[in-house]
C-alpha cells in the first residue's frame, strides 16, 4: 500500500502538538446551567483520566483523519501485450546421405547436428508459429504451423532417415510447406529450408515452387549442409554375429545456384554451412533476421483505501465527545 500525498503526513506532529498545548493551557472546566458558587469549581490536572483519555482519543481521531488525507491506495499493474507474429515452416532434408559424418562433431552425423540446431532454434522463438516437416523422395509435415513448442520439438526428434522414399525432392518440400503457409495472416511468412543435396525426385520442380512460395509471399531461406566431393559415410556390417561401424565413401554433391536463385526470387537468402559451427551461425543470423514485433502497454489501476481511516477517526472523535459530555464531565467537589 502506498499513499498518494505523503507530505500530508508531516501534519500529524504538528496537529498533536498544537492539541497538547490547547489542553494543557486550559484544563478542563465546565460551567453548569444552574446558580452554583464559582468556587465548588476546580480544574483538572492533566494526568487526571478525565483529561488524557479524551485527549487520546482526539488524537488518535486527529491522525487517522490526517492519514486519510494521505491517500492510502494499492496497485494491480494489467500488462497488455501485440505482437506481429511471423509463421514459420522447417523444412528438413532426411535422405540418406544425411548419414555422412563430415560436421566435425565426433560420432554424430548430418541430421543429428541439423535436428539439435533446428530444435536449439525453436526454443529461442516465442509468439511464433512454427510448423515441421522432413522430406528425401517426397515430404511430409510432422506439425503443422503451432505455438505449442513442446510437440514441435517432439516432431523434431521423430524425423529420421530411412522411413520416406529416398532421394531429395526440394520441390516437393517447398510447395509443401507453401500450403502450409499460403492462408496464414501473419506479417511474415518464411520456409527455411535445410538440405545437403541436389533436388533429383518429386513432382513439383524447385524453381516452379519456389515461384509458388513468391506468389503467396513467402520467404525462403535455403541453407546448403556439408561438404562436397569425396566424403566418408558409415555404414553398419555384421562381423561373427556383432554389429560393427565402418566407413565407406561416397560423393556428395550440392546445388547451390539452384538454391540460391530460389532464395532470391522469395526475398530470402542463401546460406552455406560446412560444419556445425556454421549451422548454427545460420541459424542464428536467421533468428535475427525474422524476429517478432512485441508491444506492450502497462495499465495500473489503483484502490482506494483511506475509507476505514475516516470511518475510525471519526468515530474516535465522536467518542471523545461523548465521554467530555458525560462520564469525564468536571463536576463540582
Amino acid at each position: 500500500m502506498t499513499l498518494k500525498y505523503p507530505a500530508i503526513l508531516f501534519l500529524i506532529p504538528v496537529a498533536l502538538a498544537l492539541l497538547y498545548f490547547a489542553v494543557r493551557g486550559a484544563g478542563v472546566r465546565r460551567v453548569l446551567a444552574f446558580p452554583l458558587a464559582q468556587r465548588n469549581f476546580r480544574t483538572a490536572a492533566f494526568s487526571e483520566s478525565s483529561v488524557w483519555i479524551p485527549f487520546a482519543l482526539r488524537a488518535l481521531g486527529i491522525c487517522l483523519l490526517i492519514v486519510a488525507l494521505s491517500r492510502p491506495q494499492s496497485s494491480s499493474s494489467e500488462v497488455r501485450r501485440s505482437s506481429e507474429g511471423i509463421d514459420i515452416m522447417l523444412a528438413l532434408d532426411v535422405s540418406a546421405s544425411m548419414k555422412i559424418e563430415d560436421t566435425g562433431t565426433e560420432d554424430k552425423n548430418r541430421l543429428d547436428v541439423a535436428k539439435e540446431v533446428v530444435k536449439s532454434f525453436i526454443a529461442g522463438r516465442q509468439d511464433d508459429r512454427i510448423g515441421f516437416l522432413m522430406f528425401s523422395g517426397e515430404a511430409i509435415t510432422l506439425c503443422p504451423p503451432t505455438l505449442d513448442y513442446a510437440v514441435l520439438q517432439e516432431s523434431v526428434d521423430q524425423s529420421q532417415m530411412d522411413v520416406l522414399r529416398d532421394g531429395t525432392a526440394i520441390g516437393d518440400a517447398i510447395a509443401t510447406s507453401a500450403a502450409r503457409l499460403k492462408d496464414s495472416t501473419a506479417k511474415s511468412r518464411v520456409i527455411i529450408l535445410v538440405t545437403d543435396g541436389d533436388n533429383n525426385m518429386g513432382s513439383i520442380a524447385p524453381l516452379t515452387a519456389g515461384e509458388i512460395a513468391a506468389g503467396y509471399g513467402l520467404k525462403v531461406y535455403a541453407i546448403a549442409l556439408g561438404t562436397e566431393g569425396v566424403v566418408k559415410v558409415p555404414q553398419t556390417v555384421n562381423v561373427f554375429g556383432f554389429q560393427r561401424k565402418v566407413y565407406g565413401t561416397t560423393t556428395s554433391s550440392i546445388n547451390p545456384q539452384l538454391l540460391q536463385k530460389i532464395a532470391s526470387e522469395t526475398g530470402g537468402a542463401f546460406y552455406r554451412a560446412s560444419d556445425a559451427d556454421s549451422l548454427k551461425r545460420v541459424f542464428a543470423e536467421i533468428n535475427k533476421l525474422e524476429r517478432t514485433k512485441v508491444e506492450t502497454k502497462d495499465r495500473v489501476l489503483w484502490e482506494e483505501h483511506f475509507q476505514p481511516f475516516l470511518l475510525w477517526g471519526l468515530l474516535f472523535l465522536l467518542a471523545d465527545l461523548v465521554l467530555r459530555l458525560t462520564k469525564f464531565r468536571v463536576l463540582p467537589d
